[in-house]
């Protein structure tokens, strides 16, 4: 076995004849880390989409370091399918509402470097392609879009939600957060 020593502080790790170092650790998600650094929120609205094929929700990155979205939990009042596109151009709004964002450490007030707003009919924008879908099957029951590699939004990019079919109210949760370097 091999000793490794820090010259500053004297503490050690020992590897094993395998490279295996051994120490004592306590592990926790890479979640649960960020949002213990105040980098986890929730984005909450509420948007009635004027008609089919409508964007009614728009998120870019204005900051300088990636952003994710780790899931995105919705319901509606009638059937319907929902689309998470990448988008590009300058979105235009009837009313473009901000957006309630929320830290989910309540002792932190870091906020994403984000513009996130709703409307019942967001124009201008061009889809780059569908990153997620979520069939709306049910009335007024909750479903969750997820991933389990995320969806990464770098400095300067724009995904956007669409509703396919009908009109009728969206209720909506996406959880942001900053990405691991």
């Amino acid at each position: 076995m091999a000793i490794i020593e820090d010259a500053q502080s004297s503490r050690t790790a020992i590897v094993d004849s395998e490279n295996r170092l051994k120490t004592f650790a306590v592990s926790q998600s890479e979640d649960k880390q960020t949002n213990i650094e105040g980098e986890y929120n929730s984005i909450y609205f509420e948007v009635t989409p004027d008609g089919a094929g409508d964007y009614f929700w728009y998120l870019q990155n204005t900051g300088t370091g990636d952003l994710t979205i780790t899931d995105i939990r919705v319901s509606s009042s009638v059937v319907t399918q929902l689309n998470l596109h990448v988008v590009s151009g300058t979105p235009s709004y009837l009313v473009g509402t901000d957006t309630q964002v929320t830290n989910r450490n309540l002792g932190s007030n870091k906020s994403p470097a984000a513009i996130s707003k709703y409307d019942d009919d967001i124009t201008n924008l061009t889809s780059g392609g569908i990153l997620l879908f979520e069939q709306l099957s049910t009335v007024d029951v909750m479903f969750h879009m997820k991933t389990t590699s995320n969806i990464i939004i770098p400095q300067g990019q724009a995904v956007a939600l669409e509703r396919v079919s009908a009109t009728g109210a969206i209720t909506c949760l996406v959880s942001l957060t900053k990405a691991s370097s």
